[in-house]
């Protein structure tokens, strides 16, 4: 409103008697309310507008682009879902998958056709479940597809993963040590109850969660352990096999007790270099059905292996990690590029797994629940090869 016509008003309020003056007053502030409150409401508006569609261009943004640290937005409905490594049945969203190192190494394939089943090994046939069991099936949990540069990232942290392939690793005096009695490798189990599936198996019951756990060591992941031990020394690497089961009284302590029993063999041992935890994965689609990750060995197949590596992204002292990580990617890379698809992508975690303890750590996931006990011993060679290649360079 004018001053000119502000005016007017004003002098017609003042020809008015006082009542009609004041109604007349009054009316016109009422107006004058209602035009800011629109005029508000308008603004409160466009603002929501434009956060909307700026969430949404985001959105879209982050589904399909791959930047350097991004996801890549795996479109799959496993919940990599892993309950060997953190003491608690942990999911992990399908998107939270990240790719890091570099320029993206992804190819034009999309990321359901890349753990799609290709038949052969990976051919299932759901007529043949019994009724009331669940199916496990077969998959191909590599991405190797993807490049040697693809982790799996759920910390903060952004790591040159280029320059952790090409790395040397490897101690100086390990070939010296190896040519005694002392061990330089320690191998232990902080879940050493994990167990699997019958071999050939098609489907599970469901027995309240609980998945592939045995107390036998003949039939646990103690016995993968002990044929890991056995290749490495068979390689000239001798080794020490803890079969203490440290999640036998639960598993909330068990990383606790694993620290002890390494600091314990350390001590005993000063010449371990290398301490390898050895667990198998457990992997669950979200309808359920129980994965079976397996590839290949001279045509016979075999449990895909994972390696988590531990930081200190959660506050916890870990100065190692990235040393850990270069021997977990070298690993990885010349698995796959020696026996195509063994090895799947290295999973980056923000707690420490008591890899801060040795020279070198790593955690493995031989398996998971859903193969087979002997799918998992066949590929105890091959990580004894590589172990070998990466930190001895045989």
């Amino acid at each position: 409103m004018s001053r000119q016509e502000k005016d007017i008003i004003v002098r017609r309020q003042n020809s008015l008697e006082p009542k009609e003056r004041y109604v007349e007053y009054d009316s016109i502030k009422f107006e004058e309310i209602k035009v800011q409150k629109r005029r508000r409401a308008g603004r409160v508006a466009a603002f929501t507008v434009c956060a909307i569609i700026i969430l949404c261009v985001a959105l879209a943004l982050s589904l399909i682009s791959h930047d350097r640290y991004g996801s890549g937005g795996m479109n799959t409905d496993i919940p990599w879902w892993s309950d060997s490594i953190g003491g608690t049945h942990e999911t992990y969203s399908s998107t939270n998958t990240e790719g890091t190192g570099g320029e993206s190494e992804k190819n034009s394939e999309s990321d359901t056709d890349a753990l799609a089943p290709k038949g052969g090994i990976y051919d299932f046939d759901y007529s043949l479940v019994p009724n009331g069991e669940i199916p496990i099936i077969p998959m191909d949990l590599s991405l190797s597809s993807y490049g040697a540069s693809y982790i799996q990232n759920s910390t903060g942290l952004f790591p040159d993963v280029q320059l952790l392939l090409n790395v040397t690793l490897g101690y100086s005096d390990l070939e010296y040590i190896a040519t005694y009695s002392a061990p330089t490798v320690l191998i232990i189990h902080t879940h050493g109850t994990e167990s699997y599936s019958e071999d050939r198996a098609i489907s599970y019951k469901d027995n309240g969660g609980e998945l592939a756990r045995s107390s036998n060591t003949d039939e646990n992941v103690v016995t993968v352990g002990r044929a890991l031990g056995e290749a490495l020394r068979e390689r000239g690497i001798n080794s020490v096999h803890c079969e203490i089961m440290h999640d036998s009284d639960g598993y909330r302590e068990a990383y606790a007790r694993a620290e002890e029993t390494i600091r314990e063999y350390l001590e005993r041992y000063p010449t371990i270099r290398l301490v390898i935890d050895l667990h198998r994965d457990s992997v669950i689609k979200s309808t359920g059905e129980l994965v079976r990750p397996v590839a290949e060995i001279e045509g016979e197949a075999a449990a895909q292996i994972m390696c988590v590596v531990g930081s200190d992204y959660g506050g916890e002292a870990n100065p190692k990690w990235e040393a850990n990580l270069a021997l977990a990617l070298q690993f990885r890379e010349y698995i796959n590029s020696e026996y195509d698809s063994l090895c799947r992508p290295v999973y980056l975690k923000s707690s420490t797994y008591n890899q801060e303890i040795a020279p070198y750590s790593m955690l493995i996931e031989v398996g998971a629940a859903g193969n087979s006990l002997e799918e998992a011993l066949r590929v105890c060679d091959v990580m004894a090869e590589a172990i070998c290649a990466v930190l001895l360079k045989k």
